[in-house]
């Protein structure tokens, strides 16, 4: 649409754009081939992906019809050969286009700025080889009970190597953070402890080592005898109280025969352990590997990155000495 002169200036100024944008996806490439490190989640090898086509597209496809639709415009070869290439020149920059910008998703993605999982309600994903990207977390608090920040879509460190902790700042990509979990099946059991008034129903691994228990209720919970839980040394209401306070849910309560139960928080949300865990309670975890008796709606999650039950935290933080601010 135009004058011949004004649309031969354009398909020139286009031809020439045509070798900025084949630098800029190299350069773009190459940043994010550094960024992403040794990443090989599935995340990170579809961004891969999409960098060399939308590159390819544009140097055998963009820059060759932007080359000819300029000859042809200055000679003013307006034909249905010209209006050909141009409509494969359009397809082809839509193509580049949508392929930058699942690229630029990805990348915030990735940073745990955004969040590409379809959500309802307050949600946990555990990226491969990245951080706990949290969706609607209802609180985010420390040790102490003090509030942290929170925002809508929050990434968490899981690695343990950020410098602004308890927020991934991508020092996982920096470390090749492993992800993957070294499970040691023969301890997903129940262990029953039956005792008047009640019963406990124990699985070491869910088990976080938080040493609530013990802490609560002593006389019936003590690591440093067999067996270590004696119900009947504490009333009804002194298990409860603990089974309440297990932040993993590894322990559970059943009174006179009744079906084995956890007893949750008061309220839902995020606590920061000081030097230690995510504890969670009422945020769902995105593809949860659920252990024996384990419950979706109060569990605890590695951040030291030393853990070999990840997500989850399976007291490693205790044996390594980690801190937080080491």
């Amino acid at each position: 649409m135009g004058a011949p002169d004004t649309v031969a200036l354009v398909k020139r100024l286009i031809f020439m754009g045509m070798f900025v944008q084949v630098l800029a996806l190299l350069a773009a490439g190459g940043s994010g081939v550094a960024l992403l490190g040794t990443r090989t989640d599935s995340l990170a090898l579809e961004k891969q992906k999409r960098g060399p086509r939308a590159f390819m597209t544009t140097l055998l496809v963009l820059l060759p019809s932007a080359y000819f639709l300029s000859s042809w415009a200055a000679s003013g070869a307006f034909d249905a050969r010209y209006y050909g290439v141009q409509g494969v020149e359009i397809l082809g920059e839509l193509f580049c286009v949508v392929m930058i910008g699942l690229n630029i998703r990805d990348g915030l993605a990735l940073r745990g700025r955004i969040s590409v999982t379809p959500v309802s309600g307050p949600t946990i994903e555990a990226r491969d080889g990245g951080p706990l990207v949290v969706t609607q977390a209802p609180s985010l608090t420390d040790a102490d009970g003090g509030a942290l920040e929170l925002r809508p879509v929050m990434a968490l460190c899981r690695c343990g190597a950020s410098k602004r902790k308890p927020f991934c700042d991508g020092s996982h990509n920096d470390i090749a953070f492993d992800s993957s979990a070294e499970t040691d099946a023969s301890k997903d059991q129940i262990l029953t402890y039956a005792g008047e008034p009640a019963s406990v129903h124990y699985n070491r691994l869910l088990c976080s080592h938080a040493a609530e228990c013990g802490r609560r209720q002593k006389a019936a919970f003590d690591s440093s005898r067999t067996p270590w839980i004696v119900p009947d040394n504490a009333s009804e209401a002194g298990l409860r109280e603990v089974v309440q306070a297990c932040p993993s849910g590894a322990l559970r309560l059943s009174v006179h025969g009744a079906t084995p139960a956890h007893l949750l928080p008061d309220s839902a949300g995020i606590t920061v352990e000081r030097d230690g865990p995510y504890r969670v309670s009422g945020v769902a975890l995105a593809q949860p590997r659920l252990a024996k008796g384990a419950s979706p709606d109060k569990f605890v999650l590695c951040r030291c990155g030393a853990s070999k039950n990840k997500p989850y935290c399976d007291g490693s933080h205790v044996d390594i000495g980690w801190k937080a601010e080491a």
